[in-house]
Order: structure tokens, then C-alpha cells, then sequence
């Protein structure tokens, strides 16, 4: 019931809040990209592309410090990138959760979805351990779930490391190109996906 209001509620801020905000260089714009990775899809409202190589390859890095085997039959993720003031306003909206006045971005349980800003190792992966934490370590009080992820953003690099999906390797087969158009999609030129 309070998924469905959430999600209602997330359909309506899009059209209201449809304006663009640019947040660390990024611009927004009405209309969004949509990339699927092995583990997640990716529409992305930002002009700043984020690759299949940089999202698997952190949710690889997050789920090597939690000590979790990822299996491509668990739900994808879904990362959202969206303005500050986006993000700000379903974070108000949503006062049941718990969240702060003033948040980065979010993490909805049950819905697999993450809203960030703009690519950050550090922000999506703080995110990308709630949604790990939510698949993989289901006996975790929800008050934990914060500290798991504080530990993760400690933990990462801030640069990825050679051995991540920084390139092509051995698990390429699960990204061949999906390209979907829906209503308010748009492919970015000279983008493999």
C-alpha cells in the first residue's frame, strides 16, 4: 500500500518537477536515456553518460566489502539520475521513511530504485549497498542499514580498481545493447546503448 503511494507519488513529481537544475557540472533535461547492464538499468536524465562499465563494476566493488556473490536472478537495480531539488522533494515527500531534511539521494526498498544526482563511486555506492543489503542480507534490521553503507563509502577507492569492469571481459555477453524507446526515452548520440 505505501509502495503503491510512493510510486504514485514519484509518477506525479515527474511532471511537475520537469525543469532542469544542473547539480556538479551536470545539466538536466526533460527526457532521459535508458542503458540496461547485467544487474541494472539506468535512466539517466542527466546530459554526463554513466556506463554499463562504471555501475557493474561498482555494484561488483560494493558487494566484494560486503561479502556478497551477486546473482544475475535477483531484480535489477533501477538508478534514476534526477536533480538535487528532484531528489529533495520526493525526500520531503516520502516523510514516513525516515530521511533527513537535507539528502544526496535515495534508495526505495521494495522497489529497487535509487535516485541519484550525478555518478559519484561514492554516492551511488552508498546506495548500491542498500540495495544489496535489501537482496542479499534480509535478516538486517532496516536501523543497519545505514551503517553497512557509511562502511561501504569508506571502504571504496575513489578511483575503480583494475580488476572492476573498467573494460571488456569474460561477462560481456550479458551486455549486449537493449535498446528500448518509450514515451519520454531518448537515445544519446554515438552511445552503444
Amino acid at each position: 500500500m505505501a509502495l503503491q503511494g510512493t510510486l504514485r507519488m514519484l509518477g506525479s513529481l515527474a511532471v511537475v518537477l520537469s525543469f532542469t537544475v544542473g547539480c556538479a557540472g551536470v545539466n538536466y533535461r526533460d527526457r532521459s536515456t535508458l542503458s540496461h547492464t547485467c544487474y541494472a538499468t539506468i535512466e539517466n536524465f542527466g546530459d554526463t553518460e554513466i556506463t554499463a562499465h562504471q555501475v557493474d563494476g561498482l555494484l561488483e566493488e560494493v558487494a566484494k566489502i560486503l561479502d556478497i556473490t551477486l546473482d544475475p536472478a535477483k531484480p535489477r537495480v533501477r538508478i534514476v539520475v534526477r536533480s538535487s531539488s528532484y531528489i529533495q522533494a520526493i525526500s520531503e515527500g516520502v516523510t514516513a521513511a525516515g530521511y533527513g531534511s537535507k539528502v544526496r539521494a535515495l534508495y526505495f526498498d521494495g522497489a529497487d530504485l535509487v535516485v541519484i544526482p550525478y555518478y559519484s563511486r561514492t554516492i551511488l555506492g552508498h546506495e548500491l549497498a542498500h540495495y544489496l543489503t535489501d537482496h542479499y542480507l534480509k535478516a538486517t534490521p532496516r536501523r543497519q542499514w545505514e551503517r553497512i553503507a557509511r562502511t561501504v563509502e569508506d571502504a571504496l577507492p575513489m578511483t575503480a580498481p583494475h580488476e572492476a569492469r573498467g573494460g571488456p571481459n569474460e561477462h560481456d555477453d550479458c551486455w549486449v545493447a537493449v535498446r528500448q524507446r518509450g514515451p519520454g526515452v531518448v537515445e544519446i548520440p554515438g552511445s552503444p546503448w
